[in-house]
């Protein structure tokens, strides 16, 4: 059992988690923005439909968030510009809404991906349950054959969680030949 001190520390560590995933969520959507709109504005002009689609994934606390991302279908089919935006990952930015809004954070466990006869059935696995969002970016295990699953992934994320575990996915993500943004 965790002392009064420990959980204050640990109560201050999620309030500046939280103020990093507003400022670095405003700052990607500002500084995104002229992409947020061509993108847009080109799903408009290709197909018919909403510009976004939305994912239902399974959150903390046993919730679950509807997840906005860019709509690259049309009629079952990716469209010509729906396969720029999976290739880049600009599909996801507007995942940072997701992230302003409190329901996803910038570095979490992975989301889960609710299948529709589960939609009222908000149950979350075991790796989601505590007071960490589901993120833009997660733990990965190292890529070798003893690869970490992603619950246990999860798991391991959740028990040692801190503010440098944090900036560490973070920047191990940066550096990578390529972000990855899972969902």
């Amino acid at each position: 059992m965790r002392s009064a001190k420990a959980n204050f520390a640990r109560y201050l560590q999620l309030i500046v988690k939280r103020v990093f995933d507003i400022a670095a969520s405003t700052i990607g959507l500002v500084f995104f923005s002229p992409l947020l709109l061509l993108a847009s504005l080109a799903i408009k002009l290709e197909s018919q439909g909403p510009i976004f689609s939305v994912k239902h994934v399974y959150c903390y606390n046993n919730q679950h968030v509807r997840v906005l991302r860019f709509r690259t279908r049309s009629h079952g089919d990716v469209t010509i510009g729906g396969h720029f935006l999976i290739r880049t990952g600009l599909d996801q930015l507007p995942m940072l809404i997701n992230v302003l809004r409190g329901e996803m954070s910038i570095v979490g466990p992975h989301a889960y991906v609710l299948p529709p006869p589960q939609l009222n059935d908000q149950t979350a696995p075991t790796s989601l349950k505590g007071p960490l969002r589901p993120g833009l970016v997660s733990l990965e295990g190292p890529p070798t054959s003893g690869e970490l699953s992603r619950k246990d992934a999860d798991l391991s994320y959740i028990s040692n969680w801190s503010l440098f575990l944090d900036a560490k996915v973070l920047f191990q993500q940066v550096i990578s030949k390529h972000m990855y943004f899972q969902n």
